[in-house]
């Protein structure tokens, strides 16, 4: 299948490319730049990068249309959980919108789409249960407000106009190629910041808790859900197990052997106090055995640190 990544020169992209590639499958990576990307050296065998707008839906759509796409996959998206009401509008306007009028292309050249939700703000507060698929979304924080509109609109415009699609909702991914600068991904900025003896700004008491999943586990099932023709249907891809902000922080100092330095903030409304995902219907459809979040950790140390040092 021939694949194209919008979004594709982030952390997910990267890691998705990877593992599309070697289930056999040709991958265009589209975004606005590619200079970050490319200055990590990566030897990806991707077979070509397209620089467009994503806002630009007539570029993407004359990209599609160009390399003769089969299948798309959606990355995009600029918002953090703690994103405000003008963040919100921008994103609306330069990549959602554009996304709707892309959704309605693809859908009439039998073209099949891929979307990246979320697998935790989209829930929103669940009081404490773990999330199926089922579970009607309320999210509680523009981001995940964002992701279901879209999801949406997927859904519409299959009804109406035959598309086939997978939503998934992954929970927090982490591994190679993330960058420990960004405001997203705790577990890698509390390795990066625990490494070189920075201080970790944490909103809260550290007691919230979410389920991590290891990258490359989620890249693997999204290739596994395409490969089995899983269409229509949303799966949540995550570990299935919830760890607080203070037991990672606590398994990553014992990994790196140096002590934080932790600073508490004052807690935020748009962060649920507990978000666990049900993967219950993903492992019905695909082998889907997801790492031990210690053994991630591991992994990971070794990968980004041990490599480095």
């Amino acid at each position: 299948m021939k694949v194209l990544l919008i979004g594709g020169a982030g952390f997910l992209g990267t890691n998705l490319a990877e593992a599309m590639i070697e289930a056999g499958h040709t991958v265009h990576l589209l975004d606005r730049s590619f200079a970050n990307h490319d200055s990590r050296h990566l030897s990806i065998p991707v077979s070509g990068k397209h620089e467009a707008d994503i806002g630009d839906a007539a570029a993407v759509i004359g990209i599609i249309d160009a390399l003769e796409i089969d299948c798309v996959v959606n990355l995009a998206s600029s918002l953090l959980p703690s994103s405000d009401q003008v963040a919100f509008d921008m994103e609306f306007r330069s990549i959602v919108l554009p996304g709707f009028h892309l959704l309605n292309h693809i859908a009439a050249r039998k073209i099949k789409y891929v979307y990246f939700s979320s697998g935790g703000a989209i829930y929103g507060d669940t009081a404490g249960m773990p999330c199926d698929e089922t579970i009607r979304p309320l999210p509680i924080n523009h981001y995940g407000y964002s992701k279901m509109l879209f999801e949406q609109y997927i859904e519409f415009v299959s009804r109406t106009n035959g598309l086939e699609y997978i939503i998934v909702r992954p929970s927090n991914p982490y591994g190679p190629h993330q960058n420990p600068h960004r405001k997203q991904g705790l577990i890698a900025v509390v390795f990066d910041k625990i490494v070189n003896r920075h201080p970790i700004e944490i909103w809260g008491d550290g007691s919230i808790v979410r389920d991590f999943v290891w990258v490359g586990d989620l890249a693997g099932a999204v290739t596994a859900l395409i490969g089995r023709n899983a269409w229509n249907s949303t799966y949540n891809i995550g570990s299935g197990s919830g760890f607080s902000v203070k037991q990672i922080i606590q398994q990553i100092e014992e990994l790196a052997g140096v002590p934080a330095h932790v600073e508490y903030k004052a807690g935020r409304q748009v962060d649920a106090p507990r978000i666990v995902l049900d993967i219950t219907r993903l492992q019905s459809v695909v082998d889907y055995q997801p790492t031990d979040l210690q053994d991630g950790l591991r992994k990971y140390f070794r990968t980004v640190y041990a490599t480095n040092s």
